[in-house]
């Protein structure tokens, strides 16, 4: 039974070694002002859930610095991102230079661009069916996020079916409409929408709305089907 008790805990001890040092790592890389500003406006808190490990962390973002937290509240964070041990140390690498690049902002929007989109498609105003057909969103999209480098995009599609979204990584079936985004329009598009889900009035989501209608002619094609 010792022999089992030790051999457990050289490979259990090495797991939560790196856990440690995934947390301390973007408490240190987070605090840089380029990542405050980055981030002002996307969320307020973000859950963290390291793939390889099940480690679970909440960033808090204040406005003027981010705080951190072991573990976090499903009903309480605005997102929950699934990251993998390599996205930490991207993210650190991103940030080593104080900046934040064309390519690395696509590196850093690759990670949360399907988390996030799910989180607000989830909203109760944008699911109702007739809300849906009022703004003129279509029940089946592609929608690119497009490399600075000229390399291939990230890509998900969104589905609408029986009152509820979709959102599936990749390309399937044949879209009604095609978005191709660059990080900043993406950007853009967050900080309106999760404004919008903040405050969660009529007149929030009608400039939202109006918003949208005009943005989305800068980056779409629609398709007839």
């Amino acid at each position: 039974m010792k022999k089992l008790i030790i051999i457990t805990m050289l490979f259990i001890k090495p797991v939560f070694g790196q856990i440690e040092t995934s947390l301390s790592q973007w408490e240190s890389i987070f605090q840089t002002p380029e990542l405050v500003i980055y981030f002002d406006g996307i969320f307020n808190n973000l859950g963290v859930l390291v793939e390889e490990t099940g480690e679970k962390f909440t960033i808090q973002h204040t406005g003027t610095s981010f705080e951190f937290k072991a573990g976090f509240d499903i009903k309480k964070v605005d997102f929950v991102v699934p990251i993998k041990l390599q996205n930490i140390q991207n993210m650190v690498n991103h940030a080593n230079d104080g900046e934040i690049s064309a390519i690395e902002s696509w590196r850093i929007l690759n990670v949360l661009f399907t988390p996030m989109t799910k989180v607000t498609l989830q909203t109760p105003v944008l699911s109702v069916n007739w809300r849906r057909k009022l703004a003129g969103v279509e029940d089946l999209t592609h929608v690119y996020l497009l490399n600075p480098s000229g390399e291939e995009a990230s890509s998900h599609t969104l589905i609408y079916v029986r009152g509820q979204w979709l959102v599936l990584k990749g390309l399937h079936g044949a879209p009604r409409r095609t978005y191709r985004i660059t990080p900043e329009q993406s950007l853009d598009y967050q900080r309106k929408i999760f404004s919008a889900m903040q405050k969660n009035s009529l007149m929030a989501w009608w400039k939202f709305s109006k918003y949208y209608k005009n943005w989305r002619k800068s980056c779409s094609v629609t398709h007839k089907v």
